[in-house]
């Protein structure tokens, strides 16, 4: 009697475990922030981009499970391209740099930045623009 008490306890746990689980990576993949104030937020299907002018802090987050990385490609108006980066961890990751990273992150004040992003394995469809002026 004692083994079948033992074996019902066990799978009740295992069934809660698995329960919590699911609710965990439902939840983690509903939002995606690398955790600070921005500026200016942009989003296409499977991509959020966020920027924070001060510092030139740029961050593209996945935020679609479907096999393809999120990707942005930042560019000031003026020269023909800076950079491009990508959060390649899955859903729920996210890739930043800011000016302290080295000068082709630190992007010219007073100037038109163009972003240039895609979550879907494609055409970089998405874009949005900011003027870094702080």
């Amino acid at each position: 009697m004692k083994l079948r008490v033992g074996r019902v306890g066990a799978g009740a746990m295992a069934l809660a475990a698995a329960a919590t689980l699911m609710v965990s990576a439902g939840s983690a993949s509903a939002t995606t922030d690398p955790g600070t104030t921005w500026d200016h937020t942009y989003e296409a299907s499977g991509v959020r981009v966020y920027v924070k002018e001060y510092g030139d802090v740029i961050s593209v987050c996945d935020t679609k499970a479907n096999g393809h990385s999120a990707v942005v490609q930042v560019r000031d108006l003026d020269w023909p391209y800076n950079y491009e980066m990508t959060a390649g961890g899955g859903v729920g990751s996210c890739k930043s740099h800011r000016a302290a990273d080295g000068a082709k992150y630190n992007l010219r004040e007073g100037r038109g930045i163009d972003l240039y992003f895609d979550g879907d394995g494609g055409v970089l469809s998405g874009e949005g623009y900011f003027v870094n002026d702080h």
